[in-house]
């Protein structure tokens, strides 16, 4: 008799020890959607076994024997993240322009990130499982398939190791911080009537500087910062792109010349 069979005697309106609830029993994947679902508006952190266990109707207990430790949930939270990217970077239609496809996969990863505060916050500042994740045997990791996808999209557009290393990590960081200024209402449009009192509250050529453009300051939304960001990245790919030698092709031909001959 495993684990998940045991039948425990508890008293009226006491969670069951034995990871069942009164639809039956708790699935390792069930938690994971619960804990995926509650993560989108809240930290990795303030995800809790009890709060899980609780909503649930289970105790924690059954929580750990079906995940493990904390850090296995947040790692499974990820992973469920990654894999929903990597589903809809499959629906990416292929596009002859590297410079639009790639600008449709940052519109994508900038959408992601917004719509998941958890993992968004989590790979913004926390290097564990930030991209390869903790997964059982016979599992896939999703994190090492979308990166895989993504360095492999750079390599079709033209784009050597170095420049696809490079650029996705810079544009990575582009979408990231985005998606978290516009979550959190950063924007200073957002804050406009705010601005536009204190552009009035100091006297003429006391700050010139913040005079001449607080007001405009106050009209920056971030879906046009995102923008301006997204084509000055793409336009700084396109001019490394363009140097002769920079290719992946380039880097081939040179390898093969410099081989010392037998």
């Amino acid at each position: 008799m495993n684990a998940e069979q045991v039948k425990v005697r508890r008293g009226r309106g006491r969670p069951r020890l034995d990871g069942q609830n009164d639809a039956g029993l708790v699935s390792r994947e069930a938690v994971i959607d619960l804990a995926y679902d509650q993560a989108r508006q809240q930290s990795l952190d303030d995800i809790s076994f009890v709060g899980l266990a609780k909503d649930l109707g289970v105790v924690p207990g059954a929580l750990h024997y079906h995940l493990g430790t904390k850090d296995d949930l947040i790692s499974a939270i990820l992973n469920r993240f990654y894999k929903d990217l990597v589903a809809r970077l499959a629906k990416l239609p292929p596009s002859s322009d590297w410079r639009d496809q790639i600008g449709r996969f940052a519109n994508l990863l900038r959408e992601a990130y917004g719509a998941h505060r958890g993992a968004s916050e989590h790979i913004l500042m926390h290097a564990k499982f930030r991209v390869f994740q903790k997964v059982r045997e016979g599992e896939t990791d999703y994190g090492a398939l979308y990166l895989d996808r993504v360095f492999s999209m750079f390599e079709k557009a033209g784009f050597d190791p170095t420049q696809t290393a490079q650029f996705y990590h810079a544009l990575a960081l582009h979408c990231l911080t985005a998606a978290g200024s516009e979550a959190s209402r950063l924007a200073p449009v957002e804050h406009e009537a705010f601005l536009l009192r204190k552009a009035d509250s100091y006297p003429n050529g006391a700050m010139p500087g913040l005079k001449y453009a607080l007001r405009q300051f106050a009209q920056v939304n971030a879906k046009e910062t995102f923008r301006i960001g997204l084509e000055a990245l793409l336009d700084r790919f396109a001019a490394e792109r363009a140097k002769p030698g920079n290719g992946p092709s380039d880097q081939k031909a040179e390898s093969v010349s410099n081989r010392s001959l037998p």
